[in-house]
């Protein structure tokens, strides 16, 4: 008597379908994963309302489920963190004691890539710069401005030598400025005219800058600090004070009337120097003539009050009289008669025996 599944007899390959079915069905994925994750992607667009509401429901019925999540994502940040910062670390402490095989795998490496493909490359190296220099703009700009404050000479030099090999070009951009902002130009030399003889009329040199060499520069400053910087003992401060011939009671105090008066002509003279110098200050002069003008056109609102409150007296003086004014009777009409008697002669009195 034979014990087999007659199943079994019947398809000697059934125990291997579903591993053939899966396999099938892994193929069918690595084959049409574009179309399979375009249409995820299109699904998910036109039910993400649905979407939202299963979850937002999900949520409310199982808040401790939730809470589980919050905690588990919150931990694998922390945990991402922690080891973004030990790779951080280690790629340091690696850096620094291979600095000059690093220097050269890059070296290396740059040379390579430029050997490969050098127009895609310098396009690759140009969009990284820029993205670079765009998020560190400020703090690259404060380097070089702090470069230059304490050695000029070398831009200065740089520029010396750019504008001996590009001479012709920049004299026709100057040209081109010149011709597109003449009146500028003009209007800032007239500027730079007058401020001189200004100068010269108030009994000051002619401004003049000079640059000072580094070490000079760091020499005063050093100077300055140190001067500015020490305590000075009372008794050199009164030793400084007899030797000079003052006292506390020699000093007079300057009078408030003369503190104000400087004051004044302080302020007087920043703002004519101000308006000398800024242009724009007439232009705003003129916004300022043209909003009080139109201003004083349009009427106020207490002026339009007023001229609707003597409107309405006017309605009611104009009622009152004709109520209580004495009309004469109308006249009545010439009956072209000569021989009649005039009309006057004999008054329009409906009143009396005359009726």
């Amino acid at each position: 008597m034979s014990l087999q599944n007659p199943d079994v007899e019947a398809d000697p390959g059934r125990e291997e379908r579903p591993q053939r079915e899966r396999e099938a069905r892994r193929r069918y994925r690595e084959t049409h994963a574009d179309h399979m994750r375009e249409y995820k992607r299109a699904w998910r667009e036109r039910n993400a309302a649905h979407i939202w509401e299963y979850r937002a429901a999900y949520d409310a019925e199982h808040p401790d489920v939730k809470r589980a999540e919050a905690r588990r994502y919150a931990e694998k940040k922390r945990q991402e963190r922690r080891r973004k910062q030990s790779r951080q670390v280690s790629s340091k402490k690696y850096y620094e004691a291979n600095k000059a095989k690093h220097h050269e795998y890059t070296r290396q490496w740059r040379l390579r890539k430029l050997a490969e493909d050098p127009e895609g490359y310098r396009a690759a190296r140009a969009v990284i710069q820029r993205r670079w220099y765009e998020k560190h703009r400020d703090e690259r700009n404060a380097k070089l401005r702090a470069e230059h404050r304490e050695n000029p000479e070398l831009k200065r030099a740089a520029a010396r030598a750019y504008y001996a090999a590009h001479a012709e070009e920049q004299k026709a951009k100057r040209r081109a400025y010149y011709a597109a902002n003449r009146e500028k130009v003009l209007a800032a030399n007239r500027a730079w005219k007058d401020r001189e003889t200004r100068r010269l009329h108030a009994g000051l040199p002619p401004r003049r800058l000079h640059t000072t060499p580094v070490a000079e520069r760091r020499a005063n400053t050093a100077a300055a600090d140190a001067f500015f910087a020490q305590q000075w003992p009372a008794e050199e401060v009164a030793a400084l004070r007899r030797r000079r011939g003052l006292s506390l009671e020699a000093v007079e105090p300057v009078p408030a009337e003369v503190v104000a008066r400087f004051e004044r002509d302080s302020q007087r003279a920043r703002i004519e120097h101000t308006l000398a110098t800024d242009f724009s200050y007439a232009d705003r002069a003129r916004t300022a003539e043209a909003r009080r003008y139109l201003a004083a056109q349009q009427p106020r609102g207490w002026q339009i009050r007023a001229a609707a409150e003597e409107a309405r007296m006017d309605a009611i003086g104009k009622q009152i009289n004709n109520r209580l004014r004495h009309r004469e009777p109308p006249r009545r009409p010439h009956h072209l008669d000569p021989a009649a008697p005039h009309p006057m002669l004999s008054p329009n009195n409906p009143m009396g025996m005359n009726r």
